[in-house]
């Protein structure tokens, strides 16, 4: 395999450009869920429903003068009764987005880099390069083409303007988002500005050949104007056109942003999103705090729970892609993050459906055991009223209810 190659040849020296730097991670979670008896997954599955994670991930990277170069190498495995009860939902013609396993597929890609080497009713693994990339750069800009990421937009919680495999607004491990095969290119500007530009070549999932129609072309301006970090970004996106604006500026300390996007439905209707946020860090008793509120609006969601049984078109396409992964239209975020020693951190994050009052609490703990071990501690424990959003929304026909499920975890991860 490419990676164990440059592992076992690469030399041990890690200062910028000198040999290759090598590093990863190895990181194993076990969640415990709880439905409730009329849940769907409940009714599929065991209940409580316990699952094991694993995610293995080695690195190599290198600069050789202008020229940048980086490969990772991931295993992800599940262990569980929620693999079994997903399987269970696929076989019934109820499949969640993202397929019967849940881990991430090649499938639309323009390189085929997944390998699933197991796959049994209870145990599902995948072995995959998640970077495979080689740029070249000098004082004026940089160009990269192959698999890698690329995060854009000023959402705490929420990204409108993140469209390329964005992270959940529930993900607890976000040291890495999934890369996609791309050509990149950046090109700096007298006056800290700099153009960014992407393209991202899909595949059709029905005939596997790559279509203008499947992939994304984007470009993103970034100034620096009376005191704000502006963002223009203009975008063809499958088939819909995209325009956005963004804003950053300090206020008393503070950081306030806003982003807008106006989706233009391929050509048949406009729908207009927008993210807005301010954060703060502060130290309150001798402890380090740090905390932030949010506001999301979904240009796509409904506006009521009525309409989570016929949801926009468009809006279900990108649940299906991993692009949004709520329904509404309004929701709210808080979060705060407490220091209460410099080993051991405290979180809370808030989610609050502003059209039907449902909430998603989150609480964890991570405590620094060593330099390069972690352990983490927490619950999901979502709450609403039956047919809304986070207490359960109606299955047509089986008279269950899919709902989140209240969970609790141990993960541990180590660096190195």
């Amino acid at each position: 395999m490419l990676v164990t190659a440059l592992l076992l040849h690469a030399p041990s020296g890690r200062a910028e450009g000198e040999g290759w730097e090598l590093g990863g991670h190895a990181k194993y979670q076990a969640t415990e869920t709880r439905y409730q008896d009329d849940d769907l997954e409940a009714l599929y599955g065991d209940n409580p429903a316990g699952n094991q994670q694993v995610d293995v991930r080695l690195k190599a990277e290198r600069r050789a003068g202008a020229w940048d170069f980086a490969v990772h190498y991931e295993v992800l495995a599940l262990h569980g009764d929620a693999l079994e009860t997903r399987r269970a939902l696929a076989a019934a013609g109820l499949l969640l987005p993202r397929g019967a396993t849940g881990l991430p597929d090649d499938d639309t890609r323009l390189f085929d880099l997944t390998d699933e080497f197991v796959d049994q009713p209870r145990t599902a693994a995948v072995q995959r390069l998640d970077r495979l990339s080689i740029g070249y750069g000098t004082s004026r800009g940089l160009v990269r083409f192959g698999r890698q990421a690329v995060s854009w937009g000023n959402g705490l919680v929420f990204q409108p303007l993140d469209f390329v495999n964005p992270f959940s607004p529930v993900a607890i491990d976000k040291d890495y988002k999934t890369g996609d095969d791309m050509l990149y290119g950046q090109l700096w500007i007298a006056g800290q500005s700099d153009v960014q530009a992407i393209i991202v070549p899909r595949r059709d999932p029905v005939t596997h050949e790559v279509t203008s129609g499947d992939s994304s072309y984007a470009a993103k301006w970034r100034q620096r104007l009376g005191g704000f970090d502006v963002d223009v970004l203009a975008a063809r996106h499958y088939l819909d056109n995209l325009l956005g604006l963004g804003l950053v500026r300090s206020v008393g300390g503070a950081v306030w942003r806003l982003d807008v996007e106006m989706m233009d439905l391929n050509q048949a209707d406009t729908a207009w999103s927008a993210v807005t946020n301010v954060d703060y860090s502060w130290v309150w008793l001798g402890k380090n705090m740090y905390g932030y509120a949010e506001y999301f609006r979904n240009g796509l969601g409904a506006a009521h729970e009525a309409g989570y049984l016929a949801p926009d078109p468009a809006l279900s396409a990108r649940v299906a892609r991993g692009e949004l992964f709520t329904l509404a239209r309004d929701y709210g975020a808080l979060g705060l993050q407490v220091e209460l020693h410099p080993l051991v951190n405290a979180f809370a994050n808030y989610l609050q459906n502003l059209n039907d009052a449902s909430r998603y609490l989150q609480l964890r703990a991570t405590w620094d055991w060593r330099q390069n071990v972690q352990f983490m501690a927490g619950f999901n424990l979502p709450a609403g009223e039956r047919g809304s959003e986070y207490g359960g929304i109606p299955v047509p026909a089986t008279g269950a209810y899919l709902a989140p499920g209240r969970a609790a975890y141990l993960r541990g991860a180590w660096y190195f």
